[in-house]
C-alpha cells in the first residue's frame, strides 16, 4: 500500500514538472531570444544600408527656399541654400564626418498585429526555402516584443536612440531643435524563421521626413554560418 502512495506522489511531480516544461517552451516562442538577438546584430548594419538610412545621409537634402514671382514658384534660391548649409556645417563640424542620430521604434513588431499586407510577398520570395518562414509570419504567437538596443551596441557611422525619447508627432522633424543631426525613424519587426532556421523574414521601414521613406520585407540566409540579405520586397514607398 505504501509503495502505491508512493508511486501516485512520484506521478503527480512528473505531470506537474511536464507541464511547467511545457509552459516555458511555449514562452519562448513568444520572446525574443538570444538566437533571434544574435541575427538581429549580425545583419543590422547591412539593414540600415539597404533600407536606405546611409544612402539619405551622403547627399544632402536638395534646396527647399522658393524663389517667387507673382506669387508663382520660378525656381530654387541656392545661395540662401548654400548659407543654411554652411550654417549647418558650422554649428555640427562637417557633414560627412559627423555621427547621425536615428529613432529606433520601441519594440520589434509583429507583422501580423501590423497588419501588414504581405499576401503579395510570397510570389516574390527568392527561393521555396523561404515558404516556411513566411507562414510563420501569420503564428498569432510570435508578438511584439521589447527592444533593449545596448544589444546592439555602438556603431562608427550612426546612434540610435529610442523612439519614445523624441517628440510626438509632426514635431520629431524640427531637426533645427536637436543638437545632433537626426537622420529618421527606423522601425524593425521580429524575425521570421523555417524550423531549421536557415531562411528568415522581417519587416523594416525607415521613414526620413514627413512624405519620405519606404517599407519592405528583408529575406535573410544563413551561408557558411553567416547571415546575408537575399533581397528587399518592397511594400510602400513615399
Amino acid at each position: 500500500m505504501g509503495y502505491l502512495i508512493y508511486f501516485v506522489m512520484f506521478m503527480k511531480e512528473c505531470f506537474i514538472i511536464m507541464m511547467l516544461l511545457i509552459g516555458i517552451q511555449s514562452c519562448r516562442t513568444d520572446n525574443v531570444d538570444e538566437y533571434e538577438m544574435k541575427v538581429l546584430i549580425e545583419i543590422f548594419d547591412d539593414l540600415v544600408e539597404e533600407i536606405g538610412v546611409l544612402g539619405e545621409q551622403e547627399i544632402p537634402p536638395p534646396p527647399s527656399i522658393l524663389v517667387f514671382d507673382n506669387n508663382n514658384a520660378i525656381g530654387y534660391d541656392t545661395a540662401e541654400y548654400k548659407k543654411k548649409l554652411d550654417g549647418i556645417k558650422t554649428r555640427d563640424g562637417n557633414i560627412g564626418d559627423s555621427i547621425w542620430v536615428i529613432a529606433v521604434f520601441d519594440t520589434l513588431i509583429s507583422c501580423l498585429n501590423e497588419n501588414l499586407h504581405i499576401e503579395s510577398v510570397r510570389e516574390q520570395l527568392p527561393g521555396r526555402g523561404y515558404i516556411e518562414a513566411f507562414n510563420a509570419m501569420k503564428n498569432p504567437s510570435i508578438t511584439s516584443q521589447p527592444l533593449d538596443l545596448s544589444k546592439i551596441g555602438k556603431r562608427e557611422e550612426f546612434t540610435l536612440k529610442y523612439y519614445s525619447e523624441f517628440p510626438e508627432g509632426s514635431q520629431i522633424w524640427e531637426r533645427e531643435n536637436y543638437d545632433f543631426l537626426f537622420s529618421g525613424i527606423l522601425e524593425v519587426s521580429r524575425i521570421y524563421f523555417d524550423r531549421k532556421r536557415q531562411f528568415g523574414l522581417l519587416y523594416s521601414s525607415y521613414v526620413c521626413g514627413r512624405l519620405c521613406g519606404e517599407g519592405a520585407i528583408i529575406c535573410i540566409h544563413k551561408i557558411d554560418d553567416k547571415w546575408v540579405i537575399d533581397k528587399k520586397i518592397l511594400l510602400w514607398v513615399s
